[in-house]
């Protein structure tokens, strides 16, 4: 009677142990922010979790930027005689951009830490907002592939009142860029879509913090700081004339 009350126990210590629960996607966070927290919470606190999900969006981004602004550069160059864009140009556009999404996110996380304090999580809160972004970015990617070429550069008569000044020439060919669909779509997504962002991360730290002081804090913190770097990096298209 003994052996048969001890195989029980003997076989619930060799059984296996449970599996490890799976942190939430970013793309939970867009879908609902409630099980995002729910998921988030069975696992620990690990910074990077998402540092990726920021640098994806950034090189999404700076490919969207670089397709944009090449017209510019190409259209002054050929009115011009200077060199035209080359690939060194390209890369140095989209890896600024990616540099400037890292560094949004780092600014994010340090303000939202210092505004949600410790149960906000904001170093994988905000690095999980960054998922808003990439296909708002092919979009746009998209919407330049598809617009003509001639609609990125000024008229004629424009053209020939500028004179060969090849920095003249690419500031009238961005304020045209900023003109198309997928110009002024570039710098909506950028804007708008950094400000949507924070929308969403508000709605983690109301569940995280439990606390609406500490959840408006750390939102609102970075906002403006981030708004503003955002705001530098569209500005070649925004106030070019």
């Amino acid at each position: 009677m003994a052996g048969l009350m001890a195989s029980p126990r003997k076989s619930s210590k060799n059984s296996p142990p449970a599996p490890l629960p799976e942190p939430p996607t970013p793309a939970t966070l867009l879908v609902s922010p409630g099980s995002f927290v729910a998921q988030l919470n069975e696992v620990d606190l690990v910074w990077w979790r998402y540092i990726w999900v920021p640098v994806v969006a950034g090189l999404l981004g700076g490919v969207a930027y670089t397709l944009l602004v090449r017209h510019a550069a190409a259209f002054a160059a050929a009115n011009s005689g200077v060199a035209g864009p080359n690939f060194a140009t390209s890369a140095v556009n989209t890896l600024g951009t990616t540099f400037l999404s890292v560094f949004i996110f780092v600014l994010m996380w340090g303000f939202g830490r210092v505004g949600a304090g410790f149960r906000g999580r904001a170093a994988e809160v905000y690095g999980a907002s960054f998922a808003l972004m990439p296909p708002l970015y092919l979009l746009v990617i998209v919407v330049t592939a598809l617009t003509p070429a001639a609609a990125f550069l000024p008229d004629a008569a424009r053209v020939s009142a500028l004179g060969s000044d090849p920095r003249l020439l690419e500031r009238a060919a961005l304020a045209q860029t900023f003109q198309t669909s997928a110009g002024f779509a570039l710098v909506v997504v950028t804007l708008l879509g950094t400000a949507a962002q924070f929308g969403l991360v508000y709605a983690a730290f109301r569940r995280l913090t439990e606390r609406p002081i500490q959840a408006v804090m750390g939102t609102l913190l970075p906002l403006l700081p981030a708004l503003a770097i955002q705001l530098i990096g569209v500005s070649p298209l925004l106030f070019a004339r």
